[in-house]
């Protein structure tokens, strides 16, 4: 009986050794995802700001090739409103 006792004992032992294992490792791995989230959205907020100055220098660029005379007609920009004589066109 004895034997039985001491078979139990050691299998709570080594169970809740195991329990705090895999706890242990439950907590490394979800730091470690925290760490690699909060990596992430500073790399998504460094594209953010690259892609924005990258927008405004395309932009200058565009403006300054549209000031070009050759190029100017077909690099006009749409202002959202039609001339008189669009809309005499269309009908």
């Amino acid at each position: 009986m004895s034997f039985l006792i001491f078979s139990q004992t050691l299998f709570y032992l080594v169970v809740s050794c195991a329990v705090i294992v895999l706890g242990t490792l439950f907590v490394i791995i979800a730091y470690h995802m925290v760490h690699i989230t909060k990596h992430l959205r500073h790399i998504a907020d460094n594209l953010d700001d690259t892609s924005g100055e990258l927008k405004k220098r395309i932009e200058e660029i565009v403006e300054r090739l549209s000031s070009l005379p050759i190029l100017s007609y077909f690099l006009k920009r749409n202002t959202g409103h039609e001339s008189r004589t669009s809309r005499k066109k269309r009908s």
